[in-house]
């Protein structure tokens, strides 16, 4: 404000150029300045304004445009209030406001400040009062505060009477010096009699020990206690409770005190109670299912079974605890099945098995077991549930089928070739290109290793990087490792995808031989992949694959304008609702495909 003010053109005022003030107006301008305080000078009968850095902060939208300026011009709203002040100050008086309300920063509320201030009059050589010197103090922060205070003090009172839980502070020699609504209920009492006992008073005998031990323990350590305990009523019955204490520190001066939170189990009880009766239900329930079903704690070791289960295997009840069900299950499928219900156990995910299971009379069948946890409000595993169920003729159905398929896909192997062959020959005929042969070849290679590959895949699952290497082996890229990279993880495919994902990677490894980056000794050929999960819970894979150091030939490859590139743009998105980008830079391409993936909520092995 020092600056501004010298810098203001003050000869376009009243107050007339810096040059011609008086020493006194000078030395008013000065003490102005230097406090800290807001601080203003309202000059002559013009009422000119004058103020510091403190008041320019509290002025708002109004600075620095007052500065020169009649107040009653700077502030119309405000003058209206502050006038009466400013005439008796000028004809002498020393003037003390408290508590002002004003709107200094023209938001049109004058609650937003409010103000102690004193006006001072300074007079000139002359004697007459030529100057009005005032200083404030905003208090409106501080009375908001104290409202705020009030305000949650009140708060904390209504939250503390009508909390759902029993709340209460306790003296150290257990009496009660506050109850609220919920623990009066809870021990069926009014405030005033809660309030002439103490919290023994209102303890079931056996319960006072272990109580007496809480409140010391919390008053040693500091820190809250808990226990279950009972409360007596006048009627001489008593309700089950859990009680929290927690030491509260006053101040060093006063004597700490104890808050206890006080939560009714009643409700708990009679849900424990009926839960032994829905156990005993279940058992007797689960005795009458021809299925094999179990149950056992959250860590998986203590086991309890249904009589299908004992009958089938032979075991005796304690026989199965701690994994010893384990023993049944056929040698070959013993180690999958404890691995995958411990690392099931482990990530509290359901899991899912076909193994085979011994029975009494030694001969082993084939079951599908599966296995879910159950988990309480809190998200945590209380207990598993599982059963088994006797697939073993339909498991031999399925090999049947799948030796089946083996025979169809070897009669569509040998089809493809007797098409090859045809067409080979009608192009002798007709006089085709060699180009059109060659091509045509490929392609049903191709779709040969295709059906290869899913003729196996109940055996061999189909992953993306052994399709990816049957693709690149097709035109020896094992001689240049060197200048290929695959990266990415374990990737298990659809079958509905291999077909249509397979011929789109021979597209572009018949580009990469042809004209990309293995037709040439620099070109270097990097593919890689990763899987995520879509925001609507998708799981879906990504690829890249990346040729760098091409040589591009005249004209434009196959796989940018023909089939190839059909295939990757247009068949990829409708058949497998991919999205799909090509791109062919002077010296590298670049392709990228991305699509869902099967989903997958239970781990399943086979």
């Amino acid at each position: 404000m020092a600056e501004r003010i010298r810098a203001h053109d003050w000869a376009a005022t009243p107050l007339g150029s810096v040059e011609h003030w008086s020493p006194r107006l000078k030395l008013a301008v000065e003490m102005v300045l230097a406090n800290p305080l807001v601080a203003s000078l309202v000059c002559g009968p013009d009422h000119i304004l004058i103020y510091n850095d403190a008041a320019a902060a509290l002025y708002g939208a109004h600075h620095p445009a007052a500065l020169g300026q009649p107040l009653p011009k700077a502030f119309p709203a405000g003058w209206v209030t502050t006038e009466p002040f400013y005439r008796r100050a000028f004809a002498g008086e020393v003037v003390q406001v408290h508590g002002q309300p004003l709107d200094t920063r023209g938001e049109g509320t004058p609650q937003a400040a409010a103000f102690d201030a004193i006006l001072t009059p300074v007079r000139e050589e002359a004697g007459h009062v030529a100057y009005v010197h005032m200083v404030g103090t905003e208090i409106g922060r501080r009375t908001r505060a104290e409202t705020a205070l009030r305000a949650s003090d009140e708060q904390l009172a209504a939250i503390f009477g009508n909390a759902a839980v029993g709340l209460s502070e306790l003296a150290q020699d257990g009496r009660f010096l506050r109850a609220n609504n919920e623990l009066c209920r809870i021990l069926g009492r009014t405030r005033d009699e809660v309030l002439r006992l103490t919290v023994m008073d209102v303890t079931y005998p056996d319960d006072v020990p272990p109580s007496l031990k809480a409140v010391s323990e919390a008053l040693r350590t500091n820190q809250p206690a808990s226990l279950d305990k009972r409360y007596m009523r006048p009627d001489s019955t008593f309700v089950w409770a859990n009680s929290r204490v927690q030491p509260l520190h006053h101040g060093p001066d006063q004597p700490s005190t104890l808050l206890a939170v006080t939560a009714d189990l009643t409700d708990r009880h009679g849900a424990e109670e009926r839960l032994r009766e829905s156990e005993e239900r279940f058992r007797a329930l689960a005795s009458l299912v021809p299925v094999i079903l179990w149950r056992s704690d959250a860590s998986g070791t203590n086991f309890s079974e249904n009589r299908s289960f004992l009958d089938y295997t032979g075991q005796l009840t304690g026989e199965v605890d701690d994994f010893g069900w384990l023993e049944p299950i056929h040698a070959h499928d013993r180690k999958a099945a404890r691995e995958l219900f411990r690392s099931g156990i482990e990530s509290r995910q359901p899991i899912s098995m076909q193994l085979r299971l011994r029975g009494r009379d030694g001969q082993y069948r084939w079951f599908l077991a599966r296995q879910v946890p159950i988990f309480d409000a809190q998200g945590q595993v209380t207990e598993w549930f599982g059963a088994a169920m006797d697939i073993h003729e339909l498991r031999e159905l399925q090999e049947r089928q799948a030796v089946m398929v083996g025979e169809l896909q070897h009669r569509t192997r040998n089809l493809i070739t007797v098409v090859r062959a045809i067409a080979q020959k009608t192009m002798v005929q007709t006089g085709p290109t060699e180009t059109f042969c060659e091509q045509f070849n490929d392609r049903l290679s191709a779709l040969a290793r295709v059906q290869g590959l899913l003729s196996r895949s109940d055996q061999e699952p189909i992953t993306l990087r052994g399709l990816i290497r049957t693709e690149l082996e097709a035109f020896g890229v094992s001689a240049m490792q060197n200048r290929v990279a695959l990266e990415g993880p374990r990737v298990v495919l659809r079958k509905a995808s291999v077909q249509t994902l397979a011929l789109a990677l021979h597209e572009l490894a018949t580009n990469a031989h042809k004209y990309g980056a293995l037709a040439s000794a620099q070109g270097e050929l990097w593919v890689s992949w990763d899987t995520y999960t879509a925001k609507a819970g998708e799981q879906r894979l990504s690829l890249l694959w990346l040729e760098e150091g091409i040589r591009k030939p005249e004209g434009q490859s196959a796989v940018q304008r023909g089939y190839g590139r059909e295939l990757i743009e247009k068949a990829l998105p409708y058949a497998l609702k991919a999205h799909t980008s090509y791109e062919l830079g002077e010296d590298e391409l670049r392709c990228s495909i991305d699509l869902p993936l099967a989903d997958t909520h239970e781990r399943t092995v086979r």
